[in-house]
């Protein structure tokens, strides 16, 4: 938010000056010292004022009518002694420490938020896309978050994303909290800040809790991401009018044979008879781009229908591992919140070698699958995201590159573990995002590691001083609980 915002309604030059003088020494020692974000209410009393938000919002897609229909077509700082010292990164931060000064200043002036989402006296006029990630904070999900905000900030330049933040469940602090601007809210289920059969379940809560912070409201658009991204470009933003734009996952129907009895017992009693199966996107709820005002209103459908499938045990296994997916699709259904589904190669959102052969109009990389070359019946090179699953991963990922794939990929004397011929696309598409990979690694600190935080056995807890529900960028160092 420009400076002159602060200055409104006064007059006379000196004024003006003293106001600006006094917000820039309130800059300095914020960001000299632990950074305290806005929340000034409880997090209980956030999650009611989104409850009622979520019913107003509600309320009103149900008086517009309709369901919408699946379309086709075009279709930090830092450790003390480790810390981030690229100039671009600290622009960076201290645009987000900046704008989240704005949002406490004017949560301090009191004053109710608005029921739609919209800027009010309140809150600071939302500007350009936010991207927001999840994460549990586990080993697996860090090395990805590493390379995936590194590349961030350098396809951002420039560019309409504007925010960024990570969104981590779970109950303490992690090691990324000096590195990657995130709001940490409470995990719903506890086990899953070490280890659950399903964290992503958390998923739907942790975003209904974030929606009730200030951070939600800074981008006019929200983009909900995952940490397996790589960035090639910025997104770009939709045009004015535009409903949410999402990516068609091919192994996401709602028709298939086993499914449509399951989709319908999920549903609300009185929809059961008007949703078609073909009302349902294929998609889910990474990578999509969409407006605060219409991700609200899913969330208690969202959240309950995430939550029903959890609890019944034919659902769970019908769904598979995409279940939390099909639970955010149904409730677009339910509320009635358009997506345009765009289809590979045509999207704006994500390529994925080695299904994909080309980029198309994709902005990001989804490294989902592993790749595999194989000559004459032998194994000769092959990259996968899951052998990454270990501290020293994220603390010393230069350590532990992945190599790109041989010099002769590109002849067609490889087969990937399919049994298809690799294509000079496909080895192109895998070739460029393994170097985008290897160059984000390549300018990554290396973090503590004896003695590291928050997840080795014997390790302290990491304490960066953040606060829960609150857009938190420290600049210290993380101190053991007590000392």
């Amino acid at each position: 938010m420009p400076p002159h915002r602060r200055s409104r309604g006064i007059r006379g030059w000196s004024l003006v000056i003293f106001v600006l003088a006094a917000n820039v020494a309130y800059q300095g020692t914020r960001y000299l010292w632990r950074p305290r974000a806005a929340a000034g209410a409880s997090a209980g009393h956030q999650r009611g004022k989104l409850d009622d938000e979520i019913h107003g919002i509600h309320d009103r897609h149900h008086d517009h009518g309709g369901l919408h229909r699946h379309e086709h077509g075009a279709r930090g700082g830092f450790h003390d002694n480790v810390g981030f010292h690229h100039d671009d990164d600290v622009e960076v931060i201290e645009e987000v420490v900046y704008e989240d000064v704005v949002v406490e200043d004017e949560a301090h002036r009191g004053g109710s938020s608005s029921s739609t989402g919209t800027s009010s006296s309140r809150h600071p006029e939302p500007s350009g896309i936010h991207v927001m990630a999840t994460s549990n904070g586990s080993p697996y999900q860090n090395w990805q978050t590493r390379i995936m905000y590194r590349t961030f900030l350098d396809a951002q330049k420039g560019s309409d994303m504007k925010h960024f933040t990570r969104l981590l469940h779970r109950r303490t602090d992690d090691e990324l909290m000096g590195e990657v601007p995130t709001v940490r809210v409470d995990s719903l289920h506890a086990e899953c800040d070490r280890w659950c059969e399903f964290p992503v379940a958390d998923r739907p809560d942790a975003i209904k809790k974030w929606l009730a912070t200030p951070d939600s409201r800074r981008g006019e658009w929200i983009l909900m991401i995952e940490m397996d991204y790589v960035w090639k470009k910025a997104v770009p933003m939709p045009p004015p009018g535009s409903p949410a734009v999402a990516f068609h996952f091919h192994y996401i129907n709602p028709n298939y044979p086993s499914l449509p009895d399951v989709m319908r017992s999920l549903m609300p009693a009185g929809k059961r008879d008007t949703i078609k199966m073909e009302d349902i996107p294929c998609t889910g709820p990474a990578p999509t781009m969409i407006r605060r005002t219409d991700l609200v209103p899913l969330m208690d459908e969202y959240e309950r229908i995430a939550a029903a499938i959890e609890a019944d045990p034919v659902a769970k296994e019908k769904l598979g591992w995409v279940r939390e997916m099909y639970a955010y699709d149904l409730a677009a259904a339910v509320i009635g919140v358009k997506h345009t589904v765009q289809d590979p190669g045509e999207t704006i959102m994500i390529a994925q070698p080695p299904a994909d052969a080309n980029m198309g109009k994709a902005s990001m990389y989804h490294y989902t699958w592993g790749a595999e070359y194989f000559k004459d019946g032998q194994k000769v090179w092959s990259w996968d995201k899951r052998p990454y699953v270990e501290t020293k991963h994220v603390r010393a990922p230069g350590r532990f590159k992945p190599e790109l794939p041989p010099d002769d990929g590109p002849t067609g004397v490889y087969k990937l573990q399919d049994g298809k011929k690799v294509s000079k696309g496909t080895d192109a598409l895998l070739r460029d995002m393994l170097t985008l990979i290897r160059g984000a690694i390549d300018r990554l600190d290396e973090l503590p590691h004896s003695p590291g935080c928050g997840w080795d056995q014997g390790e302290p807890e990491c304490d960066f001083g953040c606060e829960t529900n609150t857009l938190c960028v420290p600049t210290k160092q993380w101190k053991a609980n007590g000392g």
